[in-house]
């Protein structure tokens, strides 16, 4: 069932022209300001008083789970709401449901579709975090802004039956698999519209082309505002990579042919599912995207955030934040912020058990040392700072750097490819096409094997393999790889 139910219209115009008169867009709620939504996406539950410290160990230690429920906004979750904002909001110009050309694109007829005049106003949100940094949490609470389904039944004196789905969240399949994907999108729509209907179409029994065929559909039938797609780094261990492509180009089609806007939410890991493909790549840089990587330690966002988690402390000695704790928390967590809450709750409820006054510095390493051993390497891979470590964890890697890295491995690439063909035109030119008596001699390893300066000269034999011949003459390894 669902957890939202279903909001009945109520129309509010926008002042913005391009919005008005479209009733898919004047039944959301209004735009809201910085400070509204520093108000309705932090979220800081009850802090512990006196009376609950007081408590005996073991209520206490279920007061701690309260620190789980925590979400301090930053700058980046008021951009993330500005831009979702616009997402949803320009995705349904190019859908005016009172205009002929959205009616005739809704139709499931593809004859009856063709030339309907439907241009596509969808845009494409990529939101890329390291494991652990809040980025599904910070969707979700700016998310909930919205009603998730609305039901419209008249508009300016006119009958407008419709249901108006807002936005779908829905999580990639762990193996990247096209049939998991279609389950969870009717999934997520039966349990957005309270319903057990569509969750049958993904019956083993039924195509795969059939059901992505009902998802088109059924995106246009419910007007669905922005679809979400967590755990997009999954695709990346697609068998084979033929779903893979399958999906994101059905991605596309989604955001061409149903105008539906897309939000990719995922780990820096599933950063290359958009480096090979130019439309993917345009797609997914539509709204430019929004990365959540690990705080500095002189960043006062981070001094902010552990001194809100601080107070929230159910010891019966409470210590206040020195800077000896705040570098050792910082030590121990690299910015993380998940690292961070796991660290604080781990040490509360040592200090519980153990009776201990208060948490130390010295208490922290010791939580550190026996019960974060599972997270040793990947923070001391971060605290390292090598990007060659740093790598060995995919959805560690800061973005600018996971894109370093693959800039890197494609200049590589096509330096290997241009070396092959300096090579082989090497093979087959005369001598005096290479050689510039009057160019200044360059120390630098040059590209093609030379001899006193002058590029060695070869006749290669057509019966032969080149591969072969390059290895005879010494100008390739014959392990190499290109």
């Amino acid at each position: 069932m669902s957890d939202f139910s279903f909001a009945p219209a109520e129309y509010s115009p926008t002042g913005m022209p391009q919005y008005d008169g479209n009733p898919l867009i004047e039944c959301l709620p209004r735009i809201l300001s910085d400070i509204d939504v520093v108000r309705r996406v932090g979220n800081l539950p009850k802090k512990p008083d006196d009376a609950e410290r007081a408590l005996e160990p073991k209520l206490r230690g279920h007061g701690i789970n309260r620190m789980k429920d925590i979400v301090v906004p930053f700058e980046i979750h008021l951009r993330l709401e500005d831009l979702f904002s616009q997402l949803i909001r320009y995705g349904y110009t190019g859908r005016n449901p009172l205009l002929a050309s959205t009616v005739r694109y809704r139709l499931p007829s593809s004859a009856e579709v063709r030339g309907h005049g439907f241009m596509s106003s969808a845009e494409t949100l990529t939101l890329i975090g390291l494991s652990g940094m809040g980025k599904t949490t910070a969707l979700n609470s700016i998310a909930r802004l919205y009603p998730q389904v609305i039901s419209h039944s008249q508009y300016k004196e006119q009958i407008f039956i419709e249901t108006q789905v807002v936005w779908l969240k829905i999580e990639c399949p762990h193996d990247g698999s096209l049939r998991g994907f279609c389950v969870a999108f009717f999934a997520a729509l039966d349990s957005a519209l309270g319903i057990e209907k569509y969750s049958r179409k993904g019956a083993a029994g039924n195509s795969i082309s059939v059901m992505l065929q009902h998802i088109s559909q059924l995106c246009k039938t419910f007007f669905i505002g922005a679809l979400i797609i967590d755990e997009m780094q999954h695709l990346c261990s697609s068998r084979g990579g033929q779903d893979r492509e399958k999906l994101l180009n059905f991605f596309v089609t989604l955001s061409n042919d149903a105008g539906v806007p897309l939000v990719y939410v995922g780990t820096n890991a599933m950063l290359p599912l958009f480096s090979g493909v130019l439309r993917n790549a345009r797609r997914a840089a539509g709204m430019g995207p929004i990365a959540f990587d690990r705080f500095s330690e002189d960043d006062p966002f981070w001094a902010h955030l552990v001194s809100q988690l601080w107070a929230y402390d159910w010891t019966t000695s409470r210590a206040p934040l020195s800077d000896e704790l705040l570098s050792k928390i910082y030590d121990l967590s690299q910015g993380n912020t998940d690292f961070l809450a796991k660290l604080l709750m781990l040490a509360q409820r040592h200090v519980i058990w153990e009776d201990i006054d208060s948490i130390t510095p010295a208490v922290l390493q010791q939580v550190y040392d026996n019960q974060m051993r599972l997270l040793h390497k990947p923070i001391e891979a971060l605290r390292s700072g090598d990007p060659l470590q740093i790598a060995d964890f995919e959805d560690m890697m800061p973005t600018k750097d996971q894109i370093a890295q693959m800039m890197n491995y494609d200049l590589a690439r096509r330096a290997d490819r241009s070396h092959l063909s300096l090579l082989t035109q090497a093979s087959i030119a005369p001598v005096s096409e290479y050689e510039d008596k009057d160019a200044p001699k360059v120390a630098s390893r040059p590209l093609v094997p030379v001899e006193d300066g002058v590029v060695k000269k070869a006749h290669f034999i057509k019966e032969k393999d080149v591969q072969t011949q390059l290895e005879q003459h010494g100008w390739v390894d014959k392990d190499a790889t290109w």
